[in-house]
């Protein structure tokens, strides 16, 4: 309790993210694993071959492949950037 009472706010915040990151790992572990489950209880029935993601999709792939689709190069930037200039009037 000392501990917790001496700790800054930075340092909560740090050891409350590092937390709850564990705990999502373990959340998502699981999920995987019943995903997985369920692939290999229902390909025997199936005529095609299934993936993971046909089975079930998690919001956390979703982010994933999000984040992959946003990166620019550095030309896509400046072009976008002087578009934004231009529509504000600025020069």
């Amino acid at each position: 309790m000392d501990d917790f009472c001496r700790c800054p706010p930075s340092e909560f915040y740090a050891t409350w993210k590092a937390w709850d990151e564990m705990r999502q790992s373990r959340e998502r572990s699981e999920w995987e694993r019943l995903r997985m489950q369920c692939l290999c209880t229902l390909q025997p029935y199936s005529k095609k071959t299934l993936e993971a993601s046909d089975i079930m999709s998690f919001p956390w792939e979703k982010e994933q492949k999000s984040d992959n689709e946003v990166k620019m190069d550095r030309e896509d930037t400046l072009r976008r950037y002087r578009e934004a200039k231009a529509a504000a009037g600025l020069k």
